[in-house]
């Protein structure tokens, strides 16, 4: 791909998803037994809005106040950035933190930057499967990830985090400033009232309590993501580009999609035609889209409907009908919902 046409198609590309301004047609709210709904993300999309659907509730959290959150079941040994709060990683292929290459800032640079992949895969994270990532017989020494924060300047960007085990109550990772070259054993515990255990590289770090709720407690999360989009670079490397949508719970939550027939037409009936998926960004950024033209204005596509099975097993069948409120302003996702089954 030349140059120039790659050039135009990434502009093109960050106009699409970029802000924008009131919509010029107002929407006609439907009528039914149907329940309306709506939620303010932040002036800045600064806010994690928790819904338990068969409550029509919503707890709210601040998405800037973790870094890395550890997978917290039994067997579980995953390990996600904040990709919503820029968070990155590089696996630098050093494995003893007296090494000169642990520290050295130039070499660093040449690996990979690595985010997390939207449908929650543990090996299409950043971190990956870390219990892999070892240096050769006899030692096995874990290996050495810089993590780099968005929100901090010079060496106070980086920090390096070796993942030495894990079992069913806890993670043990070391967490170390740049320039060290030693550290403690820190203990994650596995909160299992909780689908993570959330930590902040903020300060001198710490384990951060009740970022998302009990994990029987909420069904979706209007939250910042990134999405990787694979026609954009050359050779189909994803590019990830920070979005705002719905992830769904990891804890039992399913979604499935349906374009095709009206919302008014679904009804438990329709349940096993569909094919649920448990992937985080079933629901995810693409019910709204970009209206070229002079007043740049989000469109809500009302013809999609999601059917989610919740955390206690019922079906909801749920569309959105708008991003602004009455005053224009954007980050008012509105939604309707209507239990199925």
């Amino acid at each position: 791909m030349k140059l120039k046409q790659f050039s135009f198609i990434l502009i093109s590309l960050l106009v699409f998803l970029s802000g924008c301004f009131k919509k010029e047609d107002a929407i006609i709210l439907p009528t039914g037994n149907s329940t309306i709904s709506n939620v303010f993300l932040g002036t800045d999309y600064e806010k994690d809005m928790y819904l338990d659907i068969s409550t029509n509730s919503f707890q709210e959290k601040q998405s800037g106040d973790w870094d890395i959150r550890f997978e917290t079941t039994d067997a579980g040994y995953g390990i996600f950035l904040n990709n919503g709060n820029l968070i990155k990683a590089r696996k630098i292929g050093v494995y003893g933190l007296t090494e000169k290459l642990a520290s050295d800032s130039n070499y660093y640079k040449t690996n990979k930057e690595l985010r997390d992949a939207p449908e929650g895969k543990v090996n299409n994270s950043a971190i990956g499967d870390w219990r892999t990532y070892k240096s050769a017989a006899p030692d096995y020494l874990p290996g050495i990830y810089v993590i780099e924060l968005s929100y901090e300047t010079g060496v106070r960007k980086y920090k390096k985090l070796q993942v030495l085990n894990v079992n069913d109550t806890a993670f043990f990772v070391r967490i170390t400033n740049y320039s060290e070259t030693s550290g403690d054993t820190l203990v994650i515990p596995k909160d299992k009232t909780r689908n993570f255990t959330y930590y902040s590289f903020k300060n001198t770090g710490s384990i951060i309590e009740n970022i998302e709720p009990d994990k029987n407690g909420w069904d979706l999360v209007f939250t910042r993501y990134n999405h990787f989009f694979y026609d954009i670079l050359p050779g189909n490397e994803p590019f990830p580009y920070r979005v705002s949508g719905v992830l769904s719970n990891s804890n039992k939550v399913m979604v499935a999609r349906d374009s095709s027939n009206n919302f008014d037409k679904i009804t438990g009936a329709s349940i096993p035609n569909y094919l649920f998926s448990a992937d985080w960004n079933a629901i995810g950024y693409d019910w709204k889209s970009h209206a070229f033209g002079a007043a740049g204005n989000y469109t809500v596509n009302s013809k999609i409907t999601y059917i989610v099975k919740d955390t206690d097993g019922n079906y909801y069948k749920l569309r959105f009908l708008d991003f602004y409120n009455n005053k224009g302003d954007k980050g008012y996702p509105k939604f309707e919902f209507s239990r199925i089954k």
